[in-house]
C-alpha cells in the first residue's frame, strides 16, 4: 500500500505500521508522510498557505479553532492566498460558515477551495465561499437544507402540505378526523416555526458567502434558494459538471495543480484509513442511528499540512437501536 518509501531501508513500511496497532506510530508516519508531499510540490503551490479539513465525523467549532491556529501559524501577516482541501460529509452550518469566511479574511486575494471526493453539506457551505472550486470526476458538492436527525427540516413543511392534501380530497367527518389526529400525535407549530426559521437562516448564510465569493446579490440568492430547496435527497450528487451549471464556468476549475495536489493528499490519508478499518459488527443493520465508523480507528486531519494528523482509536461498537429512540439533537447539514 501506499505511500512509496515503505521499501526504504530502515523505514517500516504501512502494513506493519498498521498490524501493529501503535496510535502514535501511525499518526506519526501518516504526518510525516503528508509533509514530504508538501515539500515535493511546494513550488507548484507557491503563494499558497494551504490547509486541510479531512473530517468523518460532523464539523464543528473545534475545526474552525484549528483552521484559525495553523493559518496563524503559517501565515500570520495574511500575505498567502488560501488553498483549502476538503473530504467531509458535513456538519455544523454556522461552523462551515465560519470556516469560509475565515478563509476568506486570511487570503491575500484568493480563497480556493480543491475537492478530490466530498465536499457535502455544512462542507458545500465552506466551498460557496470560495473564489474557485476545483473538482476533479469523482469529486461531489451537495444540498445545503438543514436536518434533524437525518431527516429533512423541509420534510416537515411537506408533511403538513401531504396532511392537507388527504384532508381536502377527504372532506367531511373522516378528512376533520384526519386533521384531527394528526394534531393531537405528530403536530408541534413552535417546531414548524424553527424549521422555518432555520430554514431561512441557511439560505441567509449561504447567499452571504456567495457574494463574499464574488457573486452578484441576485445570482447569490438564485443559487442559495436553488441548493437549499430545489434538492429532494440530502446526498444528491453535485458533480463538477451541474456544478459549472449552477455557479459558472470560472468558478469551478476541473483540471489543475490544486485539485492533483489535492487526489494526492487523499489517496495517501485514504489508503491508512482503509487499512485501520476493521470488520463490520454489524454488518445487516440499516439503522440510521449507526455510525459504519464506531467500530473502527480513524483518522482526522484538520489544519496544516505539517501538524494535522489525529488518529482516534475504535470506539467499542454499540448495538443497533431504532431510529425513533436517538435523543435529540441540534440541527445540522
Amino acid at each position: 500500500m501506499e505511500p512509496k518509501d515503505s521499501d526504504v531501508e530502515g523505514v517500516e513500511n504501512w502494513d506493519d505500521i498498521i498490524a501493529g496497532g501503535d496510535v502514535k506510530k501511525i499518526q506519526d508516519r501518516l504526518q510525516r508522510d503528508l509533509k514530504g508531499l508538501m515539500r515535493t510540490w511546494k513550488r507548484r503551490l507557491r503563494g499558497y498557505s494551504v490547509v486541510i479539513l479531512y473530517k468523518r465525523g460532523r464539523i464543528d467549532s473545534t475545526d474552525t479553532d484549528k483552521l484559525f491556529q495553523a493559518l496563524q501559524e503559517i501565515d500570520p501577516n495574511k500575505r498567502n492566498n488560501v488553498l483549502l482541501i476538503i473530504e467531509s460529509g458535513g456538519g455544523d452550518p454556522k461552523s462551515g460558515y465560519q470556516i469560509s469566511k475565515l478563509c476568506r479574511e486570511w487570503a491575500a486575494d484568493k480563497f480556493m477551495v480543491a475537492v478530490p471526493r466530498h465536499a457535502k453539506s455544512a462542507a458545500t457551505m465552506i466551498a460557496l465561499g470560495a473564489d474557485q472550486v476545483h473538482m476533479g470526476l469523482l469529486s461531489e458538492l451537495g444540498p445545503v437544507d438543514p436536518q434533524v436527525l437525518g431527516v429533512p427540516m423541509l420534510a416537515i413543511q411537506d408533511s403538513i402540505e401531504t396532511i392537507t392534501q388527504c384532508v381536502n380530497d377527504n372532506p367531511g367527518e373522516s378528512g376533520a378526523k384526519m386533521w384531527a389526529e394528526y394534531l393531537s400525535s405528530q403536530f408541534r407549530f413552535d417546531q414548524l416555526g424553527r424549521n422555518q426559521r432555520v430554514v431561512e437562516s441557511i439560505v441567509q448564510y449561504a447567499e452571504r458567502l456567495l457574494v463574499a465569493g464574488k457573486s452578484d446579490r441576485p445570482r447569490a440568492n438564485e443559487i442559495a434558494n436553488r441548493l437549499v430547496h430545489d434538492y429532494k435527497d440530502h446526498g444528491f450528487v453535485i458533480d463538477s459538471e451541474e456544478a459549472i451549471e449552477i455557479f459558472g464556468e470560472a468558478s469551478v476549475v476541473v483540471s489543475s495543480n490544486e485539485l492533483s495536489f489535492s487526489e494526492e493528499v487523499y489517496r495517501v490519508i485514504r489508503n491508512v484509513e482503509i487499512g485501520l478499518r476493521g470488520p463490520d459488527p454489524y454488518p445487516n443493520a440499516i439503522s440510521p442511528s449507526i455510525d459504519p465508523w464506531s467500530h473502527t480507528a480513524r483518522v482526522k486531519a484538520v489544519g496544516a499540512l505539517d501538524n494535522c494528523v489525529s488518529v482516534i482509536p475504535p470506539r467499542r461498537p454499540t448495538p443497533p437501536r431504532e431510529f425513533e429512540n436517538e435523543p435529540e439533537s441540534d440541527y445540522g447539514l
